[in-house]
């Protein structure tokens, strides 16, 4: 009789990377340096009166898009996954500590030898403690991970696209419509003015600290209905850029002969961001990448990957580059718009490299931890 032959290793199905979420979360990293050119430059202290700061109000805008589109992907990606609360998940959010606590590390380095502040214990342990330096976000994603698994039960278990669709506009109504209907002035003179928190407030305000629920469902809408988003790319765009347009040209006659604003209805929960955050999202996924050389995705894949710990060691530049060279060299902050491109560019490429090395020392970390948890169930089996 002849040897049996071994049975075949069923081969695991290879997801097919998604070039459109990995460019959407590019271009969201993007815009964290970009937005934070304009919180150094000395934007905020300067008067809406001119074409430059008309034009920089209607960057800074759309630069503020980087954590919406973050959110929006994440429910986007992972609304519609069934996820069990459980230790195994759980123990997914070390992906995000850990790479926080290198990044952080890093930072007391820089901040030491480059920056000279002095330090105490104190101001060490804050450092990982207190979510500074641009990882408020590291703060409200840990939250929104450990409430994923029961936000995707409420989402899941809608029984139509009809309570999906009440879901979203309760979501809106709570958290993004107090920007619309709050934060005017009826009492002065120019009820639009902006020149401070004091407002008359006409709508529920309380649950707009939660916003970020509203973009978690409302990425999982866009995902579950893709159909009813289908559009000519040409199309979408020009529906992204009348939001940006409506929104900016809103922005600049709030601001108008006052300091850029700063305050409530600019917030992350803003209609106005709402709005431009999904054209935008629905113009990026419109876009057919089925012919991008493998090559240009996977640099793009691996860019998006690190796109985490860049928005995270973006500001060690940004505490150099604008209060010791770019304000200093250049008085006027207007004539400091010239200077946006090199100065992000910069930015975002020295951050992509700190991730990166970052990166290595998280993937060493973690093949040694693997290796040391074999050892110990080893010994417990002999």
């Amino acid at each position: 009789m002849g040897k049996k032959s071994k049975p075949q290793a069923t081969p695991v199905p290879q997801v097919k990377r998604n070039v459109n979420m990995d460019i959407i979360r590019i271009i969201a990293f993007a815009f964290v340096p970009s937005v934070h050119f304009f919180l150094h430059n000395g934007f905020y202290s300067q008067t809406v009166d001119n074409p430059r700061m008309v034009i920089m109000t209607f960057m800074r805008n759309l630069f503020l898009l980087c954590i919406p589109l973050f959110l929006l992907l994440t429910g986007y990606l992972q609304g519609n996954k069934k996820m069990e609360p459980n230790k195994k998940y759980y123990l997914k959010i070390l992906k995000i500590i850990v790479p926080f606590l290198i990044i952080m590390t890093f930072d007391l380095i820089y901040i030491v030898n480059v920056l000279g502040w002095e330090y105490g214990v104190k101001e060490y342990i804050q450092n990982y403690t207190s979510f500074t330096h641009y990882s408020w976000y590291v703060e409200m994603y840990i939250g929104l991970f450990m409430l994923i698994p029961f936000l995707n039960l409420i989402w899941q278990n809608l029984k139509n696209k009809k309570q999906e669709r009440i879901l979203i506009i309760t979501m809106f109504i709570l958290m993004i419509a107090p920007s619309l209907f709050n934060y005017y002035q009826f009492d002065a003179e120019n009820i639009m003015a902006c020149t401070s928190d004091e407002y008359w407030s006409l709508f529920p305000n309380w649950w707009a600290g939660v916003y970020p629920l509203a973009y978690y469902f409302t990425g999982a809408y866009l995902a579950k209905n893709k159909d009813d988003f289908k559009l000519k790319p040409i199309y979408a765009f020009l529906i992204f850029l009348g939001t940006w347009g409506i929104f900016g040209t809103y922005t600049v006659l709030r601001c108008w002969g006052g300091k850029a604003s700063v305050h409530g209805w600019l917030g992350y929960n803003s209609w106005g961001l709402y709005f431009m955050g999904v054209a935008l999202f629905i113009f990026v996924n419109s876009i057919n990448f089925k012919s991008v050389p493998k090559f240009t995705g996977k640099a793009l894949a691996k860019l998006s990957d690190l796109t985490f710990g860049a928005y995270l060691a973006s500001w060690m530049l940004d505490q150099y580059m604008y209060s010791k060279v770019l304000n200093v060299k250049v008085p006027v902050m207007e004539d400091r718009l010239l200077w946006y491109v090199p100065c992000v560019l910069l930015a975002i490429t020295v951050a992509f490299v700190i991730s990166f090395v970052a990166d290595l020392f998280y993937k060493a970390g973690s093949i040694i931890a693997s290796d040391i948890a074999k050892e110990i169930r080893k010994s417990k089996n002999s």
